[in-house]
């Protein structure tokens, strides 16, 4: 029997810890540079693996994109709350080159807004790259605040807080 040979995405599972890491290192130094620059990509795109993708795929909070029995590109969402305010947040959308063009991203987020809706939570909310603002604008999300640099890897990289307002906690998609 002929191997899939489209993108698909599903949840993370515990031993893709280090691939999913390669593909974010890779998306941020390969495509977003093009947009940040060397500068904010140095720190950012060439952290250590560390272990901040164990408890993510524990909680089912990471997708992947599999193409061709590799990882090529990864959501993940959180649930923040305390005692003011409850939200997702999605805290990583990214793609390799050999995925990007193939409609993943919306689907992706469709996937991130699901997990989400599991929540209740009648918000989302990210801080975007420069490389990915259009696309969310694009999809339903709006720039929730001022233009800001968030410290990642030592570096500080340029981000738009962006919100998308889920009507009675269920978006079609």
């Amino acid at each position: 029997m002929k191997e899939k040979l489209n993108p698909f995405i599903r949840i993370a599972i515990p031993g893709e810890e280090a691939s999913i890491h390669n593909a974010h290192m890779k998306s941020i130094r390969e495509i977003c540079v093009l947009d940040h620059g060397e500068h904010e990509v140095k720190g950012w795109g060439n952290r250590a693996l560390g272990d901040r993708w164990i408890n993510e795929i524990e909680k089912g909070e990471v997708f992947i994109v599999e193409f061709q029995k590799e990882i090529h590109g990864l959501g993940h969402i959180k649930l923040i709350e305390d005692e003011s305010t409850r939200y997702g947040f999605i805290q990583a959308l990214y793609f390799t080159s050999e995925v990007i063009g193939l409609g993943l991203g919306k689907k992706m987020v469709d996937t991130l807004i699901l997990k989400a809706q599991t929540w209740n939570v009648s918000d989302i909310k990210l801080e975007s790259t420069i490389t990915a603002h259009g696309f969310y604008k694009k999809i339903g999300f709006h720039d929730d605040g001022n233009v800001k640099k968030v410290e990642v890897g030592g570096s500080f990289v340029t981000c738009f807080p962006m919100v998308l307002h889920l009507n009675g906690n269920k978006k079609t998609i």
